[in-house]
């Protein structure tokens, strides 16, 4: 295992090894710290933890690609069909359009954006 001045550094998250001096004092290695920085960005936007969950996935799945930087996004629906442009603010899905409960494209846009 690595060593920094004596102890032993592992990330908080994953208990990797970390090996940078950056990472060490962050306590996280750089995915780890993206997707901590992420989900805290989701959390404080209100999104619910379900939604939270779902956009992880979609994150995953890689079904979410930026269009114009990181401000909108294409996003593929979970049948593979249909797609529908989403941003963190607003999306152009059925229950964003509805507007009754924040979706779950809009947080994974929220935590790319991030």
């Amino acid at each position: 295992m690595a060593k920094h001045q004596g102890e032993t550094a592992t990330c908080k998250r994953c208990r990797a090894t970390l090996r940078s001096a950056a990472s060490v004092a962050r306590g996280m290695g750089p995915t780890c710290a993206r997707l901590d920085r992420q989900e805290r960005a989701a959390r404080a936007a209100g999104f619910k933890p379900s939604a939270i969950d779902k956009a992880r996935q979609l994150i995953a799945d890689r079904a979410i690609v930026p269009l114009r930087g990181r401000r909108v996004f294409a996003v593929v629906s979970s049948s593979g069909t249909d797609r529908c442009l989403t941003a963190p603010q607003t999306c152009n899905c059925p229950a964003g359009l509805k507007a009754r409960h924040a979706c779950y494209h809009r947080a994974a846009a929220t935590m790319l954006a991030a």
